[in-house]
């Protein structure tokens, strides 16, 4: 395992009741709890997602999602607030951009980890100059 580029947060995040809701009925899951892939939609935040493409565009390639994978020691809760911390590190073989993220509770409880990996692609193969 190679050693991370930076560290990014920790970012408040807030599980919005109505969005939890909205993300369970798109993926056929109960309504009623919070789905355990939710903090999957904290990563598009540009707090941290901007970095991700800013790192992506200074390699000159494109981020393609490979997999996700959660872990958790407790259950989200709606309407709950909780800290994000993102490890970002590379792969070279293949190459590779992993984000390894830690959420907390609001007050330090660790709650979940979750391991993000993006397949990163040449721009010449979207058509960009190499």
């Amino acid at each position: 395992m190679a050693d991370a580029l930076s560290i990014l947060g920790p970012f408040r995040f807030r599980v919005d009741p109505a969005r939890a809701a909205a993300f369970a009925r798109e993926i056929g899951a109960d309504e009623a709890s919070v789905p355990l892939s939710y903090p999957a939609i904290w990563i598009a935040d540009p707090r941290l997602f901007d970095q991700v493409r800013d790192y992506c565009a200074a390699a000159d390639v494109v981020p393609v999602h490979e997999s996700q994978s959660f872990s958790f020691s407790g259950a989200l809760r709606a309407g709950a607030e909780y800290d994000v911390t993102v490890a970002l590190r590379r792969e070279d073989t293949p190459p590779r951009l992993i984000l390894d993220a830690i959420v907390a509770s609001a007050d330090g409880a660790p709650v979940a980890k979750s391991e993000t990996m993006l397949r990163l692609v040449p721009r010449a193969g979207f058509g960009g100059q190499s």
